[in-house]
């Protein structure tokens, strides 16, 4: 059986990574029982450090919480090795954040074979300024000078075909597409929106149900492992 389904008398923490936080937040802000807490969306620059983070913060609500939900995909094994003391951690069955976005891990995979080449931005992206664009800038040019900065991130991209803008329901989307668009015309991609079934699967992560075929449960004491999301 599935991880059981919100009830209105547990108190739930989410712990989540902060460039979902608009979107965590627009179904989280009336449900009295549910926290959040955010992490650095910059521990993805170095995962190994990131289960330590999320694993104190495990610790630290285990005893004073009913449920605890995890707001992260896989993200290159950044959360293997977190570990459920007395309670269980319920995780989505996704390996990267762009599931949860667009609304499933099936929904993802289904976007993905059909356009494989796609680089997706939602506003959290955008507004962290991790758009291809604003990393060269923000990131590479202070390192490597402007040259080798947009030689870099051409190299990494060369092999997308799409810049795909999510309308994730929480922002204004006119200046997001401005930059989105920015970014398809430079690095000559093709530009696409999507509007996904976002708010349905952050209500899901908030408050449930949780399809085993979305979502699995850490048993307590147990470990969170890669095999975890194919099983």
């Amino acid at each position: 059986m599935g991880p059981d389904c919100f009830i209105e008398e547990e108190t739930v923490a989410v712990i989540a990574c902060e460039i979902m936080e608009a979107e965590i937040e627009a179904v989280t802000r009336s449900l009295d029982a549910v926290e959040t807490h955010y992490l650095d969306q910059g521990l993805h620059r170095t995962p190994s450090q990131m289960s330590d983070r999320i694993q104190g913060i495990v610790d630290r609500l285990d005893s004073r919480v009913d449920r605890i939900v995890l707001g992260y995909g896989l993200c290159s094994n950044g959360i293997v090795g977190v570990q459920a003391r007395t309670k269980g951690i319920i995780v989505p069955r996704c390996h990267d954040c762009i599931g949860f976005f667009l609304g499933s891990p099936q929904a993802y995979l289904d976007d993905f074979h059909s356009r494989p080449g796609s680089y997706y931005l939602t506003p959290g992206w955008i507004g962290e300024k991790k758009d291809p664009l604003s990393i060269i800038v923000e990131e590479y040019v202070p390192r490597y000078g402007r040259e080798t900065a947009e030689w870099a991130k051409k190299e990494e991209l060369k092999h997308y075909t799409h810049i795909v803008l999510v309308d994730t329901g929480v922002a204004d989307l006119e200046p997001m597409r401005h930059i989105a668009q920015k970014n398809a015309e430079y690095f000559g991609m093709a530009y696409l929106e999507i509007k996904a079934k976002t708010k349905a699967f952050f209500q899901k992560l908030a408050k449930g149900p949780y399809p085993e075929e979305e979502f699995f449960r850490v048993q307590p004491g147990d470990k969170i492992t890669q095999e975890s999301f194919f099983d």
